[in-house]
């Protein structure tokens, strides 16, 4: 019964004021990928290195993995619909 009379239960708490939060920052600018200056007919792209597909969602993913040498370029629209 001795124990019982320490403890601390969470209504016995305070209540602490809401923290301050730091004001709202801007969103980060979104990095240009390239991507975007093809244009919404382009289906396949290819940058010297990768070559990219258009999937449903309308998101471009690399089809196939970068060489150790290769130094990729700007993208080129390579099929369009």
């Amino acid at each position: 019964m001795a124990l019982l009379v320490g403890l601390v239960y969470a209504a016995d708490l305070p209540i602490m004021p809401p923290l301050k939060t730091a004001p709202d920052t801007p969103a980060p600018a979104k990095q240009q990928t390239g991507f975007e200056n093809l244009g919404a007919d382009c289906i396949e792209a290819f940058d010297g290195c990768r070559r990219y597909t258009r999937a449903g969602d309308g998101l471009f993913g690399a089809a196939n993995n970068i060489g150790i040498a290769c130094q990729p370029q700007p993208l080129v629209c390579t099929k369009r619909r």
